[in-house]
């Protein structure tokens, strides 16, 4: 494994990378220390670009293998349906986002899977909004649903309170 921190609009983001793929994207106030303590600090040159590229909007996905490894059930069907479906500049509710992924109950799960979605920025998790059009909730401490906002805003989304 791999990890290095790496500047980003909303501060600085924790990298992971396994043989896999890109495992990990912590937001400024995660703690990944155990996914990162027998990891080599060592930046991979073409995905720190592509998330540059990423950060910047230069560029709307990254094209980059995921590790998902440990991630399994409903909570990966989520995950892997937000990042397929759900495109750049598109919003979708947790309960239309619980029955694209076959669960059209599951909008709690749903809201489950992206507290705990390993990629932010990647698996795009600030397009899920509540009901409504509402911004619902979002991880990453104490400035999240600002981010949230941002990271929607720079797509031309904008959402109600």
């Amino acid at each position: 494994m791999l990890y290095w921190r790496q500047a980003s609009p909303h501060g600085r983001v924790t990298v992971v990378v396994s043989d896999c793929g890109l495992r990990a994207i912590g937001l400024p106030n995660d703690d990944l220390d155990e996914l990162v303590v027998d990891a080599k600090q060592q930046r991979d040159l073409a995905i720190a670009k592509q998330l540059d590229d990423l950060f910047a909007a230069r560029r709307h996905t990254v094209d980059v293998p995921l590790d998902l490894e440990g991630i399994d059930g409903f909570r990966r069907t989520v995950l892997e349906t937000l990042a397929r479906e759900v495109p750049w500049g598109e919003t979708v509710s947790y309960g239309e986002l619980a029955a694209m992924a076959g669960r059209p109950r599951g909008a709690r799960a749903v809201g489950s899977a992206m507290r705990r979605n390993p990629l932010p920025f990647v698996i795009p998790c600030h397009r899920v909004l509540a009901a409504g059009n509402k911004i619902g909730g979002y991880g990453g401490g104490a400035n999240a649903i600002d981010l949230k906002r941002e990271l929607l805003a720079r797509e031309g989304v904008i959402v109600r309170r």
